[in-house]
């Protein structure tokens, strides 16, 4: 078992939309009972990962679409589990995100998680804040509050977070005129979500520690606090030390796999050809990989 007896919690996924694309791969691997994992560095080292009830603290599901998975919670529910969704929704463009439903489909959705599990348990994620010429700070703040009001209901909390510019999409976001914000951007903007945030009676939090800005505290997606709150689950709030420096999320284990998401969003850290995760999808070669 992973982290000695302690319980672990399982990342599902930040590699890879799992709800919205590998539902089924999922919920046959915890009537399993496992799944084999392997390293994204080193491919060869592949290691077990238990998905039994009794090993399992919780689920954290990050997705920008449920739907999929959304008929098998009432088995996860029944099987025991515990789990909140990380639920990411800008609205953006459709050349921003080619591969996502229409944004009344995934507002639809959205709510329609929260009415089946609850409000607390679906933390809405606007992820990344990317600026450009078109995408400024008046279309965020205009864009965020028709977000903020749609979603008002169905959330109590929102993480934000600013375009972290990797290297291997640098080409595409240079395209587009993306540019880096400067502080007194960042406050600006901070300040405009919190405002209509708080208006909908949803509480505005930053991801770790790189949008730590005066009066919003950094926060951890993976939280213990949250756990404990949502679940009584006593879990340690040591850091996940295979995270980058900045993120503050407590210790997981993530089961996705890379190269796998089929969303094509221009600023994708996940995935670097769509085509290949098209046919690796079609082919069901994901899912031998992913047993």
């Amino acid at each position: 078992m992973l982290f000695g007896n302690e319980r672990h919690v399982v990342s599902a996924s930040r590699r890879t939309d799992l709800p919205a694309f590998h539902a089924e791969w999922f919920i046959n691997r915890v009537r399993q009972g496992y799944c084999k994992v392997a390293n994204p560095f080193c491919p060869s080292q592949v290691k077990e990962v238990s998905l039994r009830p009794d090993d399992v603290a919780a689920f954290v599901f990050w997705t920008r679409f449920s739907g999929p998975l959304q008929p098998w919670l009432e088995e996860l529910d029944a099987r025991g589990f515990n789990y909140y969704f990380l639920y990411t929704m800008t609205g953006y463009p459709s050349r921003m995100e080619p591969g996502m439903p229409d944004l009344e489909s995934a507002i639809e959705d959205f709510l329609g998680l929260a009415g089946r599990i609850g409000a607390e348990k679906v933390i809405w994620r606007y992820d990344p804040i990317v600026l450009t010429s078109v995408l400024d700070r008046r279309y965020h703040r205009e864009n965020f509050r028709k977000l903020a009001r749609s979603l008002a209901g169905g959330t109590n909390s929102v993480i934000i977070t600013f375009l972290k510019q990797y290297r291997h999409i640098a080409g595409a976001m240079s395209g587009l005129g993306c540019a880096a914000p400067v502080r007194s951007e960042l406050q600006e903007l901070e300040s405009a979500f919190r405002e209509a945030a708080e208006g909908f009676s949803i509480s505005l939090r930053g991801c770790g520690q790189r949008e730590s800005l005066p009066g919003m505290a950094p926060s951890k997606c993976i939280d213990e606090a949250l756990l404990r709150n949502l679940f009584g689950l006593e879990l340690s709030s040591c850091k996940d030390r295979g995270q980058s420096a900045e993120c503050r999320c407590i210790r997981s284990v993530d089961i996705g796999s890379y190269g796998t998401c089929l969303h094509g969003c221009v600023y994708c850290y996940a995935s670097r050809d769509f085509s290949r995760a098209r046919r690796r999808c079609r082919e069901r070669d994901v899912m031998r990989e992913m047993l």
